[in-house]
Order: structure tokens, then C-alpha cells, then sequence
């Protein structure tokens, strides 16, 4: 069979955002997560080398369609998201939730919207979480921070106190949760007010339409890997 396609031959091009652990978070100056292995792991089969190349989330689903990559991944949800004629979306491969990740000690006092007022939530700029946070807490006063220089960064600025939650999907802030259990094994940060959005918020990968067998290929691949 002939090879895919690609923007570059014989390569597989990936556009990422590397702030969204555990899809897509850099390490050891590389960038990996479960977005990347999956398709590292695709490209392989594909007989495909793998280029990724970091953008900022705003608009990273438009990446493919513009010729700029191949797939953009990054736990991204399709809702709402019109990748126009030269882009198509991936099947789903996770459903995920919304969720606050919040200081311990403020378990008590943080469990639902209306706990929220005057409380700074940071929020990845034009994220689920963005939408989710205008939408769940500013009308009860909350303060929305659509700024996310850096997962680590926000998540020390929460344990300072500067700022007070963390809006992300359940499966990232549980990550980030685990990611930052001290020496002393306490965990110093917690979930609060997990939910679902008015709609299934299911991640999949916004795919280049060029040649369609990408697609289908990638959509056999994801049934395959998820397979249990």
C-alpha cells in the first residue's frame, strides 16, 4: 500500500499545545503524553518518522485544515468547533469531565458555583474550561483568568495562594493532583465540583482531509488501541 500523504513525505506532522498533562506536557525537554504515544505509536504502523511542532491552544484545531500539520492533538473536544473543508475531526477516544482543582484546605469551603465569588480561576484561554468557567462561575462573581504561561506555574501560584482554582477536565487536574504529592506524601491540592457540561465533552483529534485515508486509518487505529 502507498504511503500517506503527508504535508512533509514520509513524515507525520503534529501540532500540539504542551501545557495540557496528561495529553501533551513537555518532560525532559521533550514533548510526550497520552496524545503523543498514541500517535507515535500510529505513525509506526504507518511506516510514518513523527515532527511535532508546539502552538499555542488558541486555534489549534484549525492547524490541520490551514496546511500547517498533519493532526493537531491536545485533549481537544469537537463541540463547537468548525474545522472547515479541509479539516475533518477523529472519532472520539475519551469522554472527560469539568472539574476545579483547588487547595486542600479549602475543601470545605469550595464545593459548588456559588462558593466562588471574588475567587481568581485561571483557565486555558478558549479552553472547555474557559467556556465552562464564563458560563458556571462569573455569574455567581467569580474572577476569570484566561492565562496559562505554564501547568506548573498555575499550579504553584495555587499552592502561594495567589490564586484559588484551576479550571481543567477531571483526567488533567487529577494528574496534577498526583504530580504534586509532597515528600511528606500529604496531597496538597484536590478535585472540587466535578461535572458535565450541557453537552458529552469528548476528546478526539482534528485531522487534515487531503487524503482520506488518514482518517480512516486513524479512526480503525483508535478503535484498535482502545480495544479492551
Amino acid at each position: 500500500m502507498n504511503k500517506l500523504q503527508t504535508i512533509v513525505p514520509d513524515i507525520l506532522t503534529i501540532c500540539t499545545y504542551s501545557e495540557f498533562a496528561p495529553f501533551s506536557y513537555k518532560k525532559d525537554g521533550s514533548v510526550v503524553g497520552t496524545d503523543i504515544e498514541l500517535l507515535e505509536n500510529f505513525a509506526h504502523k504507518m511506516g510514518l518518522n513523527l515532527n511535532i511542532i508546539e502552538n499555542q491552544f488558541d486555534g489549534l484545531w484549525d492547524m490541520p485544515g490551514l496546511d500547517e500539520c498533519d493532526i493537531a492533538a491536545a485533549g481537544m473536544m469537537s463541540e463547537g468547533r468548525d474545522l472547515g473543508s479541509k479539516g475533518i475531526w477523529s472519532k472520539s477516544y475519551i469522554t472527560v469531565k469539568r472539574s476545579l482543582l483547588i487547595r486542600h484546605s479549602d475543601i470545605d469551603a469550595f464545593k459548588q458555583p456559588g462558593d466562588f465569588y471574588n475567587k481568581k480561576i485561571v483557565v486555558t484561554p478558549e479552553s472547555a474550561a474557559h467556556i465552562d468557567a464564563v458560563e458556571r462561575y462569573q455569574q455567581y462573581g467569580a474572577i476569570i483568568i484566561p492565562a496559562v504561561p505554564s501547568q506548573n506555574e498555575i499550579v504553584n501560584q495555587l499552592l502561594c495562594g495567589e490564586i484559588d482554582a484551576f479550571g481543567e477536565g477531571d483526567v488533567s487536574n487529577a494528574f496534577l493532583a498526583e504530580r504534586f504529592i509532597g515528600n511528606d506524601e500529604i496531597n496538597p491540592l484536590v478535585l472540587t465540583d466535578i461535572h458535565e457540561m450541557s453537552f458529552p465533552e469528548e476528546l478526539c483529534f482534528a485531522v487534515r482531509s487531503y487524503d482520506k485515508r488518514l482518517i480512516y486509518n486513524l479512526n480503525e487505529f483508535i478503535n484498535e488501541y482502545f480495544k479492551t
